[in-house]
């Protein structure tokens, strides 16, 4: 759809930007809806972001904005309001612009959850591994898991402050949920990591936990299969690739701006 002076505008914000794959995605959806909508990329440093805030909060098209590395924790300070769990987390990587005010939200877990609930695995009383559990996407995914009742929760992260505040969370606000320190069997397995954008990279689980894994899950987005959804593949397992969870994210995303 041409873009004109009526056209409503939801920029994705990052830097770098270069690679962001939600701007096709997004606009194909809206020309299928017949919305007058587009999504554009926006590569904003850290030190303009603050003026990104203000622009927004006044212009009269922009109607919200989505957020990606490594603008989320800038994002929710910026915001007049959150959701509990952008309040729980800190982040905010979907925000919601009307009336000059900013409302924000936390979704990259909603969005993972709806992917595995596609899948047809069911996350109550179940249990999950996931690598890189601290960083943005990673702690995300690990609060939605036990907001939708997770029992049992296996961390793999290696920095320590990262590692720090995902234990913390769960402490504070899951204290129900046992946190293990080995794969079990039957485990959901959630690769949070960058580890698999290469080809070169190593594959983020061990064969063994992914044969005796129930469902093997990848926040990466490639044009082909990931190293890691292959190996579920071959071992007959079902997966959850990055773009089954940014199809996922789209449907929240747009749920939350309230496009229809």
């Amino acid at each position: 759809m041409p873009i004109t002076g009526k056209t409503k505008i939801i920029p994705i914000i990052g830097s770098p930007i270069a690679n962001v794959f939600s701007p096709p995605t997004f606009n194909s959806a809206f020309d299928a809806k017949g919305l007058d909508i587009a999504m554009v990329p926006l590569d904003v440093s850290q030190s303009g972001v603050s003026g990104f805030w203000e622009l927004l909060r006044h212009s009269a098209n922009m109607i919200g904005c989505s957020v990606t590395y490594p603008h989320k924790q800038a994002a929710f300070i910026a915001m007049d309001n959150c959701s509990t769990r952008a309040a729980r987390l800190g982040a905010v990587n979907t925000v919601r612009s009307k009336n000059g005010r900013l409302i924000g939200d936390a979704t990259d877990g909603l969005a993972m959850c709806a992917a595995i609930d596609a899948a047809g695995i069911p996350i109550k009383n179940g249990v999950a591994h996931v690598l890189g559990a601290g960083g943005g996407a990673g702690i995300a995914i690990v609060d939605a898991l036990c907001e939708r009742g997770i029992s049992q929760l296996i961390l793999s992260e290696t920095d320590k402050e990262r590692a720090k505040s995902v234990n913390d969370l769960i402490a504070q606000h899951w204290p129900d949920v046992v946190v293990s320190q080995s794969t079990k069997a039957g485990a959901i397995l959630i690769n949070a990591t960058t580890l698999g954008k290469d080809l070169q990279d190593p594959q983020p689980f061990t064969d063994q936990d992914i044969k005796s894994a129930k469902l093997v899950c990848d926040v990466i987005t490639r044009a082909t299969p990931t190293t890691l959804c292959l190996a579920a593949q071959a071992n007959g397992k079902p997966t959850v690739s990055g773009h089954q969870m940014g199809q996922c994210q789209l449907d929240v995303q747009l749920g939350f701006l309230g496009i229809a």
